[in-house]
């Protein structure tokens, strides 16, 4: 009876998890396209290399940000 528990616990983990990984990537997505609209409103046309890891260290901030101020 126990063991059931276990299961359904670990498949709405699992469940959980997916959401979440998709939420970040569409998060990211989100992300890039603003950095990359806002430079080149601004007149800069960076390389695509530079939006993604500017996009990349925004996310990471804010989840880290996020993390800590849950905390």
């Amino acid at each position: 009876m126990h063991r059931e528990g276990l299961f359904e616990n670990l498949i709405v983990t699992v469940i959980a998890s997916l959401i979440l990984v998709v939420m970040g990537v569409v998060y990211f997505i989100a992300t890039l396209l603003i950095v990359k609209f806002s430079s080149g409103l601004i007149g800069y046309s960076p390389d695509a290399n530079w939006v993604v890891l500017s996009s990349a260290v925004i996310v990471a901030g804010i989840m880290i940000g996020s993390a800590i101020k849950k905390a």
